[in-house]
């Protein structure tokens, strides 16, 4: 018997009949009671034939120089493709690991024609592409660009992250007078090479059916863009109780617009203190932040609990440390946020703590900080993940590259005498996954050609490649559900089925999906009712793909696990998100996590925080102060496109298996946090390249401050000098300053530093066929302005939107005719509340109710300095 995450799991594949361990803090003991048969959590049925890597068969021949185009490689070689590369670039700090996997050969040692994908740099027309071929271009911008398409294909990976708010947008503490903080992490390439991979693919999968190829753009602009949807995502239409606070401020008046309880004064003496002490800076992070912030433990080193975003998680901490009755004394409640009877109390409701009044949030702060000083960060990091509630010993990369879990996971692997980046997906039909090999020369080895002939064309290729395919979508927050608005892009029948009472709050459910729910058709279900079960079961039979990111004992509870699907559907394949595990399951795989937890944990907090280098090498994370490095932007969204590429391979290694038999595949927020720092495994970037005051790379290559408190990135020559040229541009007006680059510097490359919120702004007329913001109405009512899916573009024309998102569950009468139900079953279901109204309160044909009034605790007038107005005001509503 083994213990899994509260559950006592047989190692048998028999189903038995187990305990529930469940661990009571209240009284420190574990109490065990009856549930459901349960099977091994890691079985796929016996049924596959002997184990295949996904991709194998499938020859990719790579001309590729540029990171995007030699990771969709890497992706492919990983997964069982034969990579062979053409003059491989070697001698660089990662091109043994872009090189791995894959076999280095002359142009003349292999036919052109032999190769299923072939990936090049922009315009090379080198490679002829065959109507059977699918082939990929790495570009800066899509052709016919009008705004963009000067710009050449190797652009400056800094130029790219200026040009789309990776500068701005990424520290949560920017509002303390650093507007631009530089950031080396290569985010444009990298999410390019991803989603490059996914739409090959798609594509191949498509040729199964068509027989015909396609030419793919793989623009690093709109790669750099899919990843800041949530960041500049404008939506209207949201029912004033579900349009919550927002997660990041940008100035003081940001802050004092949407917190209650700081005078202007106070704030700004707070501002002072943390821009001088970064000690202070952490001091002020909890407080505005308590449910997610980095706390000092007795080793003084940091841990990170995480529950900002889940009324479940932090009800659940404030019980487990003991502080439940004095919150609660407080005047703080634990109240239904999706119930408009709840509206009065947001500010101090423990189901939206990141909206806390600033009372409120510094004495939870303030009873985090005392608790967390009684334990070291590793003993308390063992002893939430055990009780269910997701944290992280914040650490620095090398500790990060040497954690013992890691090594084990194959998060990080030996590869010839080297330790890199391991696998960043896995497929469970391929097996024991072979060691990682180092490139080798193929130049005697490899056949020229090959004997299979290439498939005939019997159709045309679909404008989305995946039409035809069916995704149950049970996934939430930001990763999982990129993944299925992904597929969804690429044109599969998505079903979001939303949980009956959400856990999370209305930011992550319902203004978050106001970007992730396009394409997909959204449906609420009460799974506690036999009902709303068999609606579920109908669901999976129709699928071919069960998304999901829960963890393992989780998806038993469910009836999601494979073993269940086995028996409700085997063809469906098993896609699930996870946030610790690596290609091998270890203690910690079934650990609870969010994107930030897995920014501390992988070292992304510790080299963005204001610190001393030298004094975090020597001394570890506890010697600086952690700062986030975006919310979602920099993993979230990246660990879904990874999703979605783990779902393409083993849907790819299903089909080519006969179709009969599904697959379960997994990556993690880990293996993607880690990926995002793919360029730093050799060695930290200088230390003007890190912290929060960080400025590039170089003295020369670097951001400029402009006239006008503005910014520009600039690549001045070696032979300038750099101090001269920043008073001259100090006194330049923005347009001013790159013209000097231009005039002056002999054409040196420079481009404004702008926001998410610029970059969308200036997209938004049309003009970019790369980059392009539109606004959208859905039939609800709901509209939304955010990025087309322009990251895809098949043979010249880039995808659209595939539908405007809907609110929650407004598509149930749909989604219920497409799985079959008549009218008068849908009215039942609908009356007897096993498909739960839209957006969790109300169906879309009936007026929203208005907020109704509550009790006013007596604590609250006393313990949070609530405004009289707003006191008045509920004993309007209580009268």
């Amino acid at each position: 018997l083994k213990r899994c995450q509260g559950l006592l799991l047989c190692s048998s594949l028999a189903p038995r009949r187990v305990l529930s361990m469940a661990f009571c803090a209240h009284h420190r003991s574990w109490l065990a009671k009856p549930c459901l048969p349960l099977v091994a959590r890691r079985s796929l049925s016996a049924a596959v034939a002997k184990p295949r890597l996904p991709f194998e068969g499938v020859r990719v021949l790579e001309k590729a120089n540029l990171l995007s185009g030699r990771l969709t490689g890497l992706l492919f070689a990983d997964q069982g493709a034969e990579v062979l590369v053409i003059d491989p670039k070697e001698g660089g700090s990662v091109d043994s690991y872009l090189n791995r996997n894959k076999i280095a050969v002359r142009a003349s040692d292999v036919e052109p024609s032999s190769a299923d994908i072939i990936l090049v740099d922009g315009a090379d027309a080198s490679l002829a592409r065959l109507p059977h071929q699918v082939l990929m271009r790495t570009v800066a911008a899509l052709p016919g660009d009008e705004r963009f398409g000067h710009l050449p294909d190797d652009v400056d990976e800094d130029y790219l992250s200026a040009l789309t708010g990776f500068f701005t947008d990424m520290d949560m503490m920017g509002w303390l007078d650093r507007p631009v903080t530089y950031t080396p992490l290569q985010l444009c390439s990298i999410y390019a090479g991803v989603i490059g991979a996914n739409a090959c693919a798609a594509a191949l999968l498509d040729r199964l059916r068509c027989g015909q190829g396609r030419e793919i753009h793989a623009s690093r602009i709109a790669g750099g863009l899919s990843a800041i949807g949530a960041l500049c995502l404008k939506q209207r239409g949201l029912p004033p109780h579900l349009d919550p606070v927002p997660a990041i401020y940008k100035s003081t008046a940001d802050i004092l617009a949407k917190r209650r309880g700081i005078e202007p004064s106070e704030l700004d003496a707070y501002k002072q203190a943390a821009i001088s002490d970064p000690a202070k800076q952490a001091w002020l992070f909890q407080r505005l932040y308590p449910f997610m912030a980095p706390y000092k433990c007795s080793d003084g080193e940091w841990i990170l609990p995480m529950a900002t975003f889940n009324r479940r998680l932090a009800t659940g901490y404030c019980a487990y440390l003991g502080f439940a009755d004095d919150v609660s004394a407080f005047g703080i409640v634990d109240r239904d946020p999706y119930d408009p009877a709840s509206a009065p109390f947001d500010d101090r409701n423990l189901a939206l703590p990141i909206g806390f009044n600033f009372p409120s949030s510094c004495k939870v702060a303030e009873l985090f900080e005392a608790k967390f000083l009684q334990k070291t960060a590793l003993e308390w990091e063992a002893e939430l993940e055990a009780a269910g509630l997701p944290c992280a010993v914040i650490q620095t990369w090398e500790a990060w590259m040497r954690d013992p879990d890691a090594r084990a996971a194959r998060i990080f692997a030996e590869v010839g005498g080297e330790v890199q980046l391991g696998r960043a997906a896995w497929v469970k039909s391929a097996g024991e996954y072979p060691d990682l090999q180092p490139m080798v020369d193929g130049a005697a080895a490899v056949a020229r050609d090959r004997a299979a002939p290439p498939p005939a064309a019997t159709a045309p290729p679909r404008q989305r490649p995946l039409e035809g395919y069916v995704i149950c979508d049970f996934a939430n927050v930001i990763a999982g559900p990129a993944c299925g608005r992904m597929l969804a892009e690429l044109g599969a029948t998505v079903y979001k089925l939303g949980p009956g009472v959400p856990q999370h709050g209305p930011m992550v459910m319902m203004v978050w999906q106001a970007e992730l729910h396009q394409g997909k058709h959204s449906i609420i279900l009460d799974a506690k009712k036999v009902e709303a079960r068999e609606v579920i079961q109908r669901a999976i039979k129709a699928a071919d793909v069960v998304l999901v990111n829960k963890m393992d004992n989780q998806l038993v509870s469910l009836g999601l696990n494979r073993e269940a699907l086995d028996v409700a559907n085997r063809k469906a394949i098993l896609l699930q998100l996870k946030s610790h595990q690596g290609e091998r399951y270890t203690r910690k795989s079934n650990w609870n996590g969010y994107d930030p937890a897995l920014q501390g944990k992988t070292g992304l907090m510790t080299r963005f925080g204001p610190h001393d280098p030298a004094a975090v090498a020597r001394e570890g994370a506890g010697a600086g102060v952690p700062n986030f490095h975006g919310v979602a932007s920099c993993v979230d969204y990246l660990t879904g496109y990874m999703a979605a590429w783990a779902g393409l391979a083993a849907l790819y290694s299903r089909e080519v298996r006969g179709g009969e038999q599904g697959d379960w595949a997994v990556t993690s927020l880990a293996v993607c946090a880690s990926l995002t720092q793919l360029t730093l495994q050799r060695g930290e970037p200088p230390p003007s390249a890190v912290g929060h005051d960080a400025t590039g790379m170089t003295p020369h290559k670097r951001v400029f401050p402009v006239a006008g408190g503005r910014f520009i990135y600039g690549q001045a020559p070696e032979a300038c000098d750099v101090r001269e040229l920043a008073a001259t541009l100090s006194s330049l007006e923005s347009d001013a300053a790159i013209a000097h680059f231009e005039n002056a510097l002999g054409g040196a490359l420079a481009v404004p530093v702008l926001t998410v919120q610029e970059i969308a702004a200036l997209c938004s007329d049309g003009g970019s066929k790369t980059a392009n913001f539109t606004r959208k109405r859905g039939e609800s009512g709901w509209e939304v302005e955010t990025w087309e899916p322009t990251w895809f573009c098949f043979d010249g024309a880039p995808l659209s939107c595939a539908r405007p998102p809907a609110f929650a569950g407004a598509d149930a009468p749909q989604v219920l005719a497409a799985l079959g139900y008549s009218p008068g079953e849908v009215l039942g279901l609908k009356q007897s509340r096993a498909v739960v109204p839209t957006n969790w309160y109300a169906w879309g044909d009936k007026p929203h109710r208005e907020p109704l009034s509550s009790p006013v605790p007596p604590s609250v007038t006393a313990a949070h300095n609530v405004p009289a107005r707003d006191l008045e005001l509920l004993k309007e509503g209580l009268e």
